[in-house]
């Protein structure tokens, strides 16, 4: 992927790969950003890691496992990532 992701791209890139990893019968625009993946999607632990994994590989973005627990729904996830990637942005650049 290209190093500057806008910030929908990296939303856009995390919304399918959580429909594809929890096998979600939606399509991605139809996925409520707020809604807790273990609660309404039923996201076990697992389903959880493997999102983390293909976020961190797609998106080129260390997303640490423990913070996963704290990631309950797509738009933290995105939040998070957004900040990671930003405060990897500055550390190269200066």
């Amino acid at each position: 992927m290209e190093a500057k992701l806008s910030d929908e791209t990296i939303k856009q890139v995390t919304v399918e790969i959580v429909v594809d990893e929890l096998e979600l019968d939606v399509e991605p625009d139809e996925v409520d950003l707020t809604a807790n993946l273990i609660d309404e999607y039923e996201a076990d632990s697992l389903g959880l890691i493997q999102i983390l994994a293909r976020v961190n590989k797609e998106l080129a973005i260390r997303l640490p496992r423990e913070e996963v627990g704290d990631l309950r729904t797509v738009d933290q996830m995105v939040r998070r990532i957004i900040e990671l990637r930003a405060g990897e942005e500055a550390v190269n650049a200066g």
